[in-house]
């Protein structure tokens, strides 16, 4: 039997598991994988997967470097029956024949394009893609970060301009009246005064144009960086891009206006917009 050679929904089994720690220090699940059924999305069922051509190891972290767990380890619990209480009693659990769902698809990373397990879940999951929404804790975060952006572009609807008075439909004009004038030379001593001068006002400065300026805790940054990183993007690799803007500081200092520039910083590396 060889790797795994095509992207799909599988249908399969745990051959082998094993608790470790990811390259980037955090704990990890490593899963060999033996797949029996694909879903062919033309008929709608499940079809025997290649026997030649059914394995995959597949590394998932469990917590993030703000220590919580990642959607990975949600979905594991559900998969292995695992409370999450102890990573003593996951090492121990026996993992082989357990049933398991799980996608396979293409991902790149420095410029090398690999098939990779993206998703895992019960043998009853859906095999297509569902619409997926955020739930309010989510949708918190992200009016949190784009709250300064929203109350910069809001629009004030314009108001509706009263209609002119009608014009009355009869103008009666005055008929003209002759008058004879008398040009007077009036000396340049006596003459009429110049008018003086009207200062126009000057126009109030325009205020200067500032970046919004945003807050949020650690946690909300993270948050949304997990939630809107793209599908190529994987969990050490976002991590890798979250320690590397946090740096050497003190993460213990660090304010929420600098927690906001820090998830900045690391969507424009990962997000997918």
């Amino acid at each position: 039997m060889s790797l795994i050679n095509q992207t799909g929904f599988y249908h399969g089994v745990i051959v082998d598991g094993g608790f470790g720690q990811s390259s980037g220090g955090f704990p990890q699940e490593v899963l060999a994988l033996k797949a029996l059924e694909v879903y062919d999305p033309d008929s709608q069922t499940y079809l025997p997967a290649d026997p030649e051509a059914n394995e995959i190891t597949t590394y998932l972290v469990l917590i993030d470097s703000k220590d919580k767990e990642t959607l990975t380890c949600k979905q594991l619990k559900k998969i292995m029956g695992w409370d999450g209480a102890s990573f003593v009693t996951l090492a121990e659990m026996d993992l082989e024949e357990m049933p398991i769902a799980f996608r396979v698809e293409e991902r790149t990373y420095k410029e090398n394009t690999t098939l990779q397990v993206t998703w895992v879940d019960t043998l009853d999951a859906p095999p297509t893609r569902t619409v997926q929404k955020l739930d309010a804790k989510d949708v918190q975060a992200l009016q949190s970060r784009y709250a300064s952006v929203l109350a910069a572009t809001k629009t004030v609807p314009k108001p509706v301009s009263a209609k002119p008075a009608s014009a009355p439909a009869h103008v009666v004009i005055a008929p003209a009246i002759e008058t004879t004038l008398q040009v007077v030379q009036v000396p340049a001593s006596i003459a009429a005064p110049a008018e003086p001068k009207v200062r126009k006002p000057k126009a109030a400065p325009k205020p200067p144009k500032t970046a919004p300026v945003g807050k949020c805790t650690a946690d909300e940054a993270y948050t949304a960086c997990y939630s809107l990183k793209r599908d190529d993007v994987t969990d050490d690799a976002l991590n890798e891009a979250w320690l590397k803007e946090i740096g050497d500081r003190n993460e213990v200092g660090i304010t929420e206006e600098a927690w906001f520039l820090v998830k900045e910083a690391v969507l424009r590396q990962v997000s997918k917009v």
